[in-house]
């Protein structure tokens, strides 16, 4: 662990590089998105995901990526094949962690 303070206490706090990226706006969400329906395609993201600009959403999709969260796949459908988007089993383990949070915030 990290020490942050002058006292030499260890810092509770994951690594920022992962703050970076899942504290981005629109990270949780695609997250959240992919874990529950699966490998999606770059429209369907863009669709559910109401205000968000392709250009964000394509920053955001390579940050994921660069994390290890989300990886491109080939879609089998439609013909032929195209790129979409799926979890990793961090992304997928990260989704799992977020499932009690979001939980949390549906009753606040």
């Amino acid at each position: 662990m990290a020490v942050c303070c002058p006292e030499a206490l260890e810092c509770p706090c994951p690594p920022i590089g992962l703050i970076d990226v899942v504290g981005k706006k629109w990270a949780v969400c695609v997250v959240s998105l992919l874990g529950r329906y699966g490998t999606l395609r770059f429209g369907p993201i863009q669709r559910c995901l109401h205000g968000v600009s392709p250009a964000t959403l394509t920053s955001t999709l390579r940050a994921l990526e660069r994390s290890r969260l989300v990886r491109r796949v080939t879609a089998p459908e439609p013909r032929p094949p195209v790129l979409a988007y799926t979890l990793t089993p961090k992304g997928r383990q990260l989704w799992e962690s977020l499932r009690p949070l979001a939980s949390w915030l549906s009753r606040a």
